[in-house]
């Protein structure tokens, strides 16, 4: 069980943990005048929770997750949530789910995303970690079939080009793109992206740790709604 300031996650059958990726994203990510939050591959719940948090009572937030272990782990966490009237866990291939046109949609992921061809010997790792067919350029992809989105999501650093080279072909602009240091004088391994179908580009950075191995005070300010330590 973790446990943050205002919910719990208990990620005890989901391949994949909560881990300092998810938290940043769902700490980064901007949701805007959204009116409707969909937590793409949601694992546990985490992003789902986050930006339930993070928004407006008026704020619908779907949480779609196609393992089965997962999605019962994010329907508990949600349920034992104080947004349980707001989010919607729903088990299904997110890359076929229909998205309102008429709504201002925002959609978040932390996908599997690594190409390299080297698989964990769990199963549900491999899929959650790798990918087959959802990853972050079918995330992308997805994001694209809304006429209007927002789209937000952490891959890494070394596939930027990779990954803006994907949202020019889907007529998407990075907004935000913010590389993220783990720890001080150490090259960046992760980059936070935030794109819709316009606007100008902000890059942006962000250390975890400094050179002693603490926790840098951005950091420290950007997740202080959530770790209780905070």
């Amino acid at each position: 069980m973790f446990r943050f300031k205002r919910f719990s996650i208990d990620d005890s059958r989901c391949a994949m943990k909560v881990g300092t990726d998810g938290v940043l994203l769902g700490a980064w990510a901007d949701p805007g005048d959204a009116s409707l939050i969909v937590d793409a591959g949601a694992g546990s719940g985490l992003l789902a929770l986050m930006m339930a948090q993070r928004t407006s009572p008026d704020v619908r937030v779907i949480a779609i997750e196609i393992s089965p272990e997962a999605a019962a782990d994010a329907h508990d966490n949600v349920m034992a949530s104080p947004w349980r009237d707001r989010i919607e866990v729903v088990r299904a291939d997110c890359l076929t789910f229909p998205l309102p046109a008429d709504r201002k949609v925002m959609l978040i992921s932390n996908p599997p995303f690594f190409s390299e061809p080297l698989r964990s010997p769990e199963a549900g790792r491999a899929l959650a970690r790798h990918g087959e067919e959802f990853d972050v350029m079918s995330f992308i992809d997805f994001a694209a079939t809304h006429p209007d989105p927002v789209l937000a999501f952490i891959a890494p650093t070394q596939r930027d080009d990779e990954v803006e080279f994907r949202l020019a072909l889907r007529r998407l602009t990075p907004n935000r793109i913010c590389h993220v240091v783990t720890r001080e004088g150490r090259e960046p391994l992760r980059t936070l992206w935030q794109a819709s179908r316009r606007g100008p580009v902000r890059r942006e950075s962000l250390t975890v740790r400094d050179s002693d191995n603490r926790y840098t005070p951005e950091y420290l300010s950007l997740t202080s709604e959530f770790y209780l330590d905070r």
